[in-house]
């Protein structure tokens, strides 16, 4: 049976030279309608048309006002750590460790689960170090993990440089293997007492920092407690009993847990910075043209960054980036609307550590976002996810940057309402 509508024809996409003004055609499939007698409207204006044109250019000066904030998340708030070793200094990131201190243990330990009758520590006889791998390098093979003692008075403000005397064989206290098969999962090193000296005098407290060990450039990125993934340190130990020794042991989580590297080159005068420790965040006000806002669909829309050197990062590693829109314009402070976490992925890019070439973002339903909601500014933030566990950055031209500039590549239906643009 043939049908009662025939099917819209679909003409190719229109390729439109950017800059230029999209003229429309003024009456789209009227000559393929006909005046229905009985019908309450008359053609052409309740007939649909014959075909839907798209209009796709490349929108060159769209952005405007993009600048760059930093200092999002810090390393000792991000939900990972990563562990860089490039012996062949191949990349912008040559070496990264991390820093663990742990809370303090109690000086007496109850001596049954049941009551609260407690009992001194009499002797430790050795600690165990559990390790949680979120990722690591694929392809790299014979990594270990080394672990040394740190004091007790690190903290947040400690650099490489402050700390790199003390990753010596002097203060090493385990090597743990990262088995080539394994990809995520949980390491463990028992260590003597000995390996904690000052244990007892520190308050009971204890400090370690950990270096990737590789014959070839690498990375592992390890838990924390942010992610729930925290690393965490057992004592076994001897408790007095009336006299009598009972083993007993307890654990303790970091209290701090961060990672420190060196420095990485300053960017240049009119550069976006995406990414990075502690993270960078680049915001961008957009202008679409009256085409494009009144337009009856956007099909698809674009961020296209053109970096001004290649991705910089550990190698073999890579970075995501999400492109958000804001609620309200707050500058640096601008409140992002939320993205579900099962929409991450399909909503943003990967860009590989080394990638020189153009970086695509896609922001189609910011911009449908925009058109439905009047009220939403048009600014849009592009981010790494998750922030601040990685030292991978990407570094691309701002709108002041002539040679680099981001672009917006839009596809759209035009408005066919009678006055449309």
């Amino acid at each position: 049976m043939k049908s009662e509508r025939e099917p819209l024809k679909r003409n190719p996409i229109k390729h439109v030279v950017p800059g230029a003004r999209v003229v429309l055609a003024a009456a789209l499939g009227v000559a393929a309608c006909q005046e229905a007698v009985t019908a309450p409207g008359a053609c052409p204006e309740y007939c649909p048309p014959e075909s839907v044109q798209l209009v796709d250019t490349v929108l060159v000066e769209a952005i405007r006002a993009d600048s760059t904030f930093v200092g999002y998340v810090t390393p000792w708030e991000a939900a990972g750590l990563q562990l860089v070793n490039d012996p062949a200094g191949t990349g912008a990131v040559t070496a990264s460790r991390a820093v663990m201190r742990f809370f303090a243990f109690p000086e007496r330990l109850l001596l049954n689960a049941a009551d609260t009758i407690t009992a001194p520590v009499s002797s430790i006889d050795s600690f165990s170090v559990s390790i949680s791998v979120q990722a690591r390098a694929a392809e790299a093979t014979g990594l270990e993990l080394v672990l040394y003692r740190l004091p007790v008075t690190v903290d947040s403000t400690a650099t490489f440089g402050d700390l790199d005397p003390f990753f010596v064989d002097s203060a090493r206290i385990a090597v743990v293997p990262v088995p080539d098969t394994l990809q995520t999962g949980t390491l463990k090193a028992v260590v003597p007492e000995s390996a904690f000296p000052t244990f007892t005098a520190d308050g009971p407290r204890a400090a370690i920092g950990i270096e990737l060990r590789s014959t070839t450039g690498a990375f592992v990125n390890l838990g924390t407690l942010e992610s729930n993934q925290g690393a965490e340190l057992t004592r076994f130990v001897q408790v007095d009993s009336a006299g009598t020794a009972v083993p007993r042991k307890d654990a303790r989580v970091p209290e701090l847990d961060t990672f420190v590297a060196p420095p990485l080159p300053a960017a240049g005068a009119g550069v976006l910075r995406i990414g990075g420790v502690p993270a960078a965040r680049a915001l961008m006000r957009v202008t679409l043209p009256a085409a494009a806002r009144d337009s009856a669909a956007i099909v698809r829309a674009t961020i296209q960054l053109v970096p001004t050197e290649p991705v910089l990062g550990a190698p073999g590693d890579s970075i995501r980036i999400l492109a958000q829109a804001v609620t309200a314009n707050f500058g640096a402070k601008s409140p992002l609307l939320i993205v579900p976490i099962d929409s991450v992925e399909i909503r943003s890019t990967v860009a590989a550590v080394g990638q020189a070439d153009t970086i695509r973002v896609d922001v189609t339903e910011i911009l449908r976002a925009w058109l439905v909601n009047k009220d939403l500014p048009h600014l849009l933030v592009l981010r790494a996810v998750p922030e601040g566990s990685r030292l991978s950055e990407v570094r691309a031209g701002s709108s002041a940057f002539t040679a680099a500039r981001p672009t917006l590549h839009i596809t759209f239906v035009p408005s066919a309402e009678p006055g449309g643009s």
